[in-house]
């Protein structure tokens, strides 16, 4: 007897380190789904499960990992074979987690009508009602949240999901929010639509206005999480008064953090339309900002070009390359009346020296041919175009004609990678999302960084901008507050039979910069004039000096 129980304990013994080491893989695969690697989840499930140990968790591990893969049909076989499970490869509440961060609310549903885990967290039952209500089944979800006992769950998740069934009954939610959690924009359901409930944001929001909008991209972005921006409503309203009536766009972004202040797009006389990061102008004299920078960088010996003498034009290849001032603009001192002036020919001569491929390749640290990750959307930044091929056309290149084009969102960039000495950022614009529990799902993307000049030749350029707005001559003297230091490039680019574009890039206060930004304003004709009057009304208006 004794030896025979001796022999049971081993064969219990043996049996139980069987299934503890059969348990590896399933906790293997299980990791991998949590981690959302689905195929590596998958490809572990058909490699252990054909040896008949732990079937029905197999299954679980099938059945998520497809259905987090938006393949119902292949997830529906092994739903169905997952029924009661005492040791669930996945608790309940950790799928419920999971499919809720990555927005998949109706996925929860499906696998919670399919399972039933025999020791179930009560706080299943209100993912179960939040799926429900995301899914529009309000009765339902109001009875599950009924049947719960607030004590035994996240009494902040319960009163946020109590909230949302309430709003939802009333035909809309909101969920856009600014940098304060106010909305401006909500969600209904009904038409499965997002409309701005302050006509400030309407042309980021109204999937009218463009492809690169909250409306537009609601496919791809999900109605589950609410969206939290580091928009400021008040930095909005001024950009929008700013432009008063012209056709153009104004971004702004905060230097400390690099967080989206505004992305304001007036419509002037046109249609509605997100010009702010769909529409790509030529962008003028804003490009010798970089040219000088590339050249101070670069070891170029700036110093010993001046006193400089421009007679109004230069001969290139035996070409005339004209300024915009026909006579001239006579002698400059020094690179501050050189950008003061945004003399043509200083800078085009710069850029003859600096040669095509140096310019080329400092444009593109600058950001040029590149997309900036805004977490809602991919936005394109500027683009330069082939055929630059001899000097006359490298001259252009270098002051900003024919060769390039930019949007104000990458305006903006790169007046906050002045303010911040060089250092180029990638702005910020989503915080976070949050699911109709009110839990964080999913946060911004990293801030990329990358010095695109050295500390000393952004110093050196920032005070040649703050004579743009500081000299008798300056091109941004009319952009002038009072108690306020800025830095500024103006620019004016376009055909003047169509209208000429004014292009503005700035910073301010220029000891500690709190906000810089881009702008474009259609038909407003040279820059020092309209342009400088909106950057000069912005200023005031995002009272950044008081």
């Amino acid at each position: 007897m004794k030896r025979f129980l001796r022999l049971l304990v081993a064969l219990v013994i043996l049996i139980a380190l069987l299934f503890g080491v059969a348990w590896i893989p399933v906790r293997d695969a299980r990791d991998a789904w949590l981690a959302g690697r689905n195929s590596v989840a998958i490809g572990i499930a058909e490699q252990w499960s054909k040896f008949h140990l732990w079937q029905r968790q197999y299954h679980q591990i099938f059945a998520l990992a497809f259905l987090s893969m938006g393949n119902e049909a292949a997830a529906r076989p092994h739903l169905a074979s997952i029924g009661a499970v005492w040791f669930p490869a996945v608790a309940k509440e950790d799928v419920a987690r999971r499919l809720f961060a990555i927005g998949n609310d109706a996925a929860f549903l499906e696998y919670d009508a399919a399972s039933r885990d025999r020791r179930e967290s009560p706080s299943v039952a209100l993912y179960r009602a939040a799926a429900q209500a995301e899914a529009n089944h309000l009765d339902e979800a109001e009875k599950t949240l009924r049947s719960i006992d607030a004590s035994r769950v996240d009494s902040q998740k319960y009163a946020a999901l109590h909230t949302s069934i309430e709003q939802r009954k009333s035909g809309a939610v909101p969920f856009v929010f600014d940098r304060s959690d106010r909305p401006i924009a909500i969600y209904r359901q009904g038409t499965n639509e997002v409309a701005a409930t302050d006509s400030d944001f309407d042309a980021l929001i109204d999937r009218q206005a463009g492809e690169l909008t909250v409306g537009a991209r609601l496919p791809q972005l999900g109605s589950n999480a609410t969206i939290a921006t580091t928009l400021d409503p008040a930095v909005q309203k001024a950009a929008i008064a700013a432009l008063n009536g012209y056709r153009g766009s104004l971004v702004a972004i905060d230097p400390r953090t690099n967080e989206i202040l505004a992305v304001a797009s007036a419509r002037g006389k046109g249609s509605l339309a997100n010009l702010a990061l769909e529409q790509q102008y030529e962008p003028g004299s804003v490009i010798k900002v970089l040219t000088g920078l590339n050249a101070l960088s670069s070891g170029v010996d700036v110093n010993s070009m001046f006193p400089y003498i421009c007679k109004g034009d230069l001969m290139i290849d035996g070409r005339r390359f004209g300024d915009w001032v026909p006579q001239g603009h006579g002698r400059l001192a020094n690179m501050d009346e050189a950008l003061a002036v945004s003399c043509n020919i200083f800078f085009a001569d710069v850029g003859l020296r600096l040669q095509r491929d140096r310019l080329q390749r400092f444009m593109n640290a600058a950001g040029f041919d590149a997309q900036a990750n805004l977490g809602l959307f991919q936005v394109p930044l500027g683009k330069t175009q082939a055929g630059v091929f001899n000097n006359f056309e490298t001259a252009s290149f270098a002051i900003g004609l024919q060769h390039e084009t930019i949007d104000t969102i990458h305006l903006a960039m790169l007046a906050s990678m002045v303010a911040n000495r060089g250092v180029l950022t990638t702005p910020r614009l989503l915080r976070q999302r949050r699911s109709i529990l009110g839990e964080v799902v999913a946060v911004g993307p990293a801030q990329g960084r990358t010095r695109v000049a050295t500390a000393a030749a952004a110093e050196r350029m920032i005070a040649a901008m703050q004579e743009v707005i500081n000299s008798p001559r300056g091109t941004g003297r009319r952009a002038t507050v009072e108690g306020l230091t800025i830095a500024m490039k103006t620019g004016t680019a376009g055909e003047r039979s169509s209208g000429l574009e004014a292009i503005i890039m700035a910073f301010a206060p220029v000891e500690s910069p709190k906000i810089a930004f881009g702008l474009i304003a259609e038909d407003a004709g040279p820059a020092e004039f309209a342009g400088a009057k909106i950057a000069r009304d912005f200023l005031e208006g995002a009272t950044i000096h008081k």
